[in-house]
C-alpha cells in the first residue's frame, strides 16, 4: 500500500508544475515588460497632470481650438490632452501644426518626437528629436530625455536584436503540498473476501507544509525583421526557470523551454506559429519533455482594442521518477484553445479578457479531461515606471473516468479559483539618482490565493502564495 499510496497522493504534482511554470512566465516577464512599458509613458502622464491642472473645469473643447488658430500654448495643451485620451493621431497632426507657426518651439519637436515613437515611425520620430538635439536650447532633462528615446530607436531599427529578463527572489507558500482541506483522503482496496468488490476508507492525510522557496528565472528572445513594410519578423524565445523548495525538495523544479517561429503582419491582420519544446525535472530527475507547436492570430480593430484566438498542441511525455511512480500514466497529447481580447480604455490602463478550453488524453481516463476557463487581468502603469497588475482566473476540469484507486464511484469534477495582484517599481522610483545600469532594476511583490473546489476531497485544497522579485532586462 505504500507505494501506491505515494505514488496517487503525488500524482497532481504535475498541476503544481503548471502552475509554478504559469508563475514564473508572469512573474518574469509580464512585470518587466509593464515596466518597461511604463517608463515609455512617463512624459505622457507627466504633461496629462500638467494639463489637468491647468484645465480643472473640463476637456478643451475643438470648438475652442479652432477659434484660435495661432494660439500656440492653447494647441500645445489640446495636443497633451489628446495624447492623455490615446489618440496619438491626432496630437501628432497638432504638435506637427504648431511647429508650422513657430519651428523653434524645439520642447514641442521632443514630444512630436516621442509621439511618432509611440506610433513606430522611428524615421521621423529620429529626425524630430536629432533636429531637436541639434539645437543647444533644451533644458538638460528634457535633453537626456531625447536621448534616451534617441537610442531606443536605434535599437528597434536594427534588424536583429534580443533582450534577456533575469529574475530572481523568494516565494512562499502556505500549501506547498496541497494538503485536503479536510485533512482526509479517500483510499481504496480490493475486498478480500469479495472478488469483483471494492472497500473505501478514509485516511489521514498528510498535513500541510509551509515552505519557501529560492527562485531563478531567464527569459530571452532574439528576433530579426524581415525589412516587410509591415514589419514582419522572426523571432526565437528561450527560458530557463529553477526553484528550490526548503522544505518540500520533492517539488524542485528546474525548466527549459524553447520557442521558435514567426509573426507576419498584414493590414490590421497579424499571424503567429511557432514551435515549442520543454523539458522538466522535479528534484533532479529527468519528469517531463513537452512538443508541439501553436498559431496565434489577432486583429487590431483600432489603437485601444485588439482580438485574438491561439490553437496550442502538444505531446506531453511524463517519465516516472522515484518520487513520481505513476506519472507516466499521463503522458499523451493536449489541445489548448484560447479566445481573447485586449482593451487599452486609457494611455496607462488595459484590460485583457481570455476564455480557454483544453483537452488533454492521458494514458488513463483518470488522467484525461476536459477544462474550460476564463481569465481577465487589469494592467495599470502608475508612473515613474511603477505598475500593478489584478488577475483572476476560474477552470472547470471534469475528468474521463474514475480512479479506483480513490474511489470507483465518483470520476472527478472541481473547480479552480485563483486571485493575484502584482506591483512593481523600478530602483529609480525610489532613488531617481542612480546610474543608468541599475536604476531600471525592478523590484517586484506578488500575492495569490488559490482554491481548488473537486467532488473527491482527495484533491480539495486551499492555498496563500507570496513572492519578492528583482528582474533586470538587458537589450542587445
Amino acid at each position: 500500500m505504500g507505494e501506491n499510496s505515494r505514488r496517487r497522493s503525488f500524482g497532481r504534482a504535475v498541476i503544481v508544475l503548471s502552475v509554478l511554470a504559469a508563475s514564473s512566465a508572469v512573474m518574469a516577464q509580464e512585470p518587466e515588460e509593464a515596466a518597461r512599458e511604463a517608463v515609455d509613458r512617463d512624459l505622457y502622464n507627466t504633461q496629462r497632470e500638467t494639463t489637468a491642472d491647468r484645465y480643472r473645469d473640463g476637456r478643451i473643447p475643438f470648438e475652442q481650438v479652432l477659434s484660435a488658430p495661432d494660439n500656440i500654448q492653447l494647441n500645445i495643451d489640446y495636443a497633451r490632452q489628446q495624447i492623455a485620451g490615446g489618440d496619438l493621431k491626432e496630437a501628432g497632426a497638432t504638435l506637427e501644426r504648431i511647429l508650422l507657426l513657430n519651428p523653434t518651439l524645439y520642447d514641442v519637436r521632443v514630444l512630436y518626437g516621442l509621439v511618432l515613437y509611440r506610433l513606430g515611425l522611428y524615421d521621423r520620430a529620429r529626425y524630430e528629436l536629432e533636429l531637436a538635439l541639434e539645437s543647444g536650447e533644451l533644458p538638460g532633462p528634457l535633453a537626456a530625455e531625447a536621448e534616451t528615446y534617441l537610442k531606443r530607436i536605434r535599437y528597434e531599427q536594427r534588424p536583429t536584436r534580443g533582450a534577456l529578463t533575469i529574475t530572481t527572489g523568494v516565494d512562499y507558500e502556505t500549501n506547498r503540498n496541497q494538503s485536503p482541506s479536510s485533512g482526509q483522503v479517500l483510499f481504496t482496496l480490493p475486498n478480500p473476501f469479495v472478488p469483483g468488490q471494492f472497500v473505501t476508507t478514509n485516511l489521514n492525510a498528510n498535513p500541510k507544509v509551509d515552505d519557501f522557496a529560492f527562485v531563478l528565472s531567464a527569459q530571452g528572445r532574439l528576433q530579426h525583421d524581415l525589412g516587410t513594410q509591415e514589419g514582419s519578423l522572426l523571432h526565437a524565445d528561450v527560458g530557463y526557470y529553477h526553484s528550490d523548495k526548503m522544505e518540500v525538495d520533492t517539488l524542485d523544479l528546474d525548466a527549459a523551454t524553447l520557442a521558435l517561429g514567426g509573426t507576419w503582419f498584414s493590414g490590421n491582420w497579424s499571424v503567429t506559429p511557432r514551435a515549442r519544446g520543454g523539458f522538466y525535472w522535479l528534484d533532479g530527475e529527468d519528469y517531463l519533455a513537452t512538443y508541439g507547436g501553436e498559431i496565434e492570430v489577432a486583429y487590431r480593430w483600432n489603437p485601444r482594442f485588439t482580438t485574438y484566438g491561439n490553437v496550442r498542441g502538444e505531446h506531453e511525455d511524463f517519465r516516472g521518477t522515484s518520487n513520481f511512480a505513476a506519472a507516466d500514466e499521463r503522458t499523451g497529447r493536449r489541445i489548448t484553445g484560447r479566445l481573447g481580447a485586449v482593451w487599452r480604455f486609457t494611455t496607462n490602463q488595459k484590460l485583457t479578457v481570455e476564455g480557454l478550453y483544453a483537452d488533454k488524453n492521458g494514458e488513463r481516463d483518470y488522467e484525461s479531461y476536459n477544462r474550460y476557463g476564463a481569465y481577465a487581468q487589469h494592467s495599470w502603469l502608475l508612473g515613474r515606471g511603477a505598475f500593478s497588475l489584478i488577475g483572476v482566473w476560474a477552470e472547470k476540469s471534469s475528468y474521463d473516468g474514475p480512479d479506483n484507486f480513490i474511489t470507483p464511484l465518483i470520476t472527478r469534477d472541481e473547480w479552480l479559483y485563483r486571485g493575484r495582484f502584482t506591483i512593481g517599481a523600478p530602483i529609480s522610483f525610489f532613488a531617481p539618482g542612480l546610474p543608468e545600469a541599475v536604476k531600471d532594476i525592478n523590484l517586484i511583490a506578488q500575492y495569490e490565493y488559490e482554491i481548488v473546489d473537486s467532488n473527491i476531497l482527495n484533491f480539495d485544497y486551499k492555498t496563500h502564495k507570496a513572492a519578492f522579485l528583482i528582474s533586470k532586462r538587458i537589450a542587445f
